[in-house]
């Protein structure tokens, strides 16, 4: 079916209207989040069809010029919300060179048919490509959002395409804003897709960061910035699976800084919360890159070594606990002597024990490491 091709047009700038006004709305509440943004770039795009409505009726400068120009903006504007979503520094300079190079270029090819019809497409579709690889790389792990503004910005490239193909095909006039024809109604409705599209995508991209973000908050101990009980305990369940499925060895180790309860008392809450930053710190910067460490609780670190048998575990966490004695904390022009006894759980491949298994054996080596003396470790063996 053919449509009037401009009243698709203002058909299509009464819902971006719509849409950028709500968007700009919410942006008003917080300027950094990318709402804003794409707003301007909702109430850019209707602008720019809005002129192409008038296109015939008014000046060619005003319907074309102007009217592609804002079509640029707009996607300018799409370009900047998607680092602004996750609080990055956009890139303004090159997302709105593309107009400004369109709007001087369509002034001088003003007076020409094809030369400013392709000069208009290719960089449009310049900025769709720069939308479509910035969706892959600001993407939410596990989200969804980012293959919504891919397809949007993949269906413009597919519309510019098609009015690329007629004008190269020797039609020029058949693509002109004031012609209704089938290759027209199917490129306007493709424009009005990649709105909603982009609208949507942006809208949800943002709503998963902060959901990402939610999570992390969750999942990390204020303190040490270390996963917390919950997050290190769900690492454990996803590596014993591995495990598990891999036939491999898992070992875990509960790490407890030794008298504790002394630092607090001899210097303070303050200085105690000083020296669970400094183990968290070491210990963390000296583990190999598949291994984990969480606060467990209180001054206890649970460590997760996967692929590691008993030896290998009790080894690596005998490394550790001479390592961190040779480091002592420094606060306040103090030097706080420092170390820990561990309790160890190694286990062989297949993994026999579960989760709770496993972390009441490590908890009653750790007992007896205390009882031993402290500063040393003590190996459960698996059954």
């Amino acid at each position: 079916m053919v449509a009037h091709t401009q009243t698709l047009f203002g058909a299509v700038a009464l819902v971006a209207v719509i849409m950028g006004s709500c968007l700009i709305l919410v942006g008003q509440l917080r300027h950094r989040d990318g709402m804003l943004t794409t707003g301007l770039g909702m109430l850019s795009h209707a602008l720019a069809y809005i002129g192409f409505t008038l296109f015939g009726q008014a000046s060619m400068w005003l319907t074309y010029v102007v009217a592609n120009t804002l079509l640029s903006i707009a996607l300018a504007f799409y370009t900047v919300s998607l680092p602004l979503i996750h609080g990055r520094r956009p890139p303004w300079r090159l997302a709105f060179a593309f107009p400004l190079l369109l709007g001087v270029l369509l002034s001088l090819l003003i007076d020409t048919q094809e030369p400013r019809q392709l000069v208009a497409c290719l960089l449009l579709f310049s900025q769709c490509l720069v939308i479509l690889r910035l969706s892959r790389l600001h993407a939410v792990q596990g989200g969804r959002a980012h293959r919504i503004l891919m397809i949007g910005a993949g269906i413009s490239l597919f519309g510019l395409g098609i009015r690329v193909v007629v004008i190269l095909s020797g039609a020029p006039a058949e693509m002109h804003y004031d012609v209704s024809n089938l290759k027209q109604t199917v490129s306007v409705a493709l424009g009005a897709a990649t709105i909603i599209m982009f609208s949507f995508g942006l809208v949800l991209l943002s709503r998963e960061r902060i959901e990402s973000e939610l999570r992390q908050t969750a999942l990390r101990d204020t303190l040490t910035r270390l996963p917390n009980r919950l997050a290190i305990l769900e690492r454990l369940t996803d590596e014993l699976e591995r495990a598990r499925r891999q036939h491999t060895p898992l070992s875990i180790a509960m790490l407890d800084l030794d008298h504790f309860k002394q630092i607090n008392d001899s210097h303070g809450h303050l200085v105690g919360d000083d020296v669970l930053r400094h183990c968290a710190d070491h210990l963390q910067q000296r583990l190999r890159r598949n291994d984990s460490i969480g606060r467990y609780g209180g001054e206890e670190f649970l460590l997760i070594l996967p692929g590691t048998d008993a030896n290998g575990a009790l080894e690596l966490v005998d490394q550790l606990r001479q390592s961190l004695t040779l480091h002592p904390a420094q606060v306040d022009e103090k030097t706080i002597d420092l170390s820990f006894s561990a309790g160890v759980y190694g286990s062989t491949s297949p993994v026999a024990e579960d989760i709770t298994g496993m972390l009441l054996k490590a908890d009653t080596a750790l007992y007896h490491a205390k009882h031993a003396g402290r500063n040393t470790q003590v190996l459960a063996m698996a059954d």
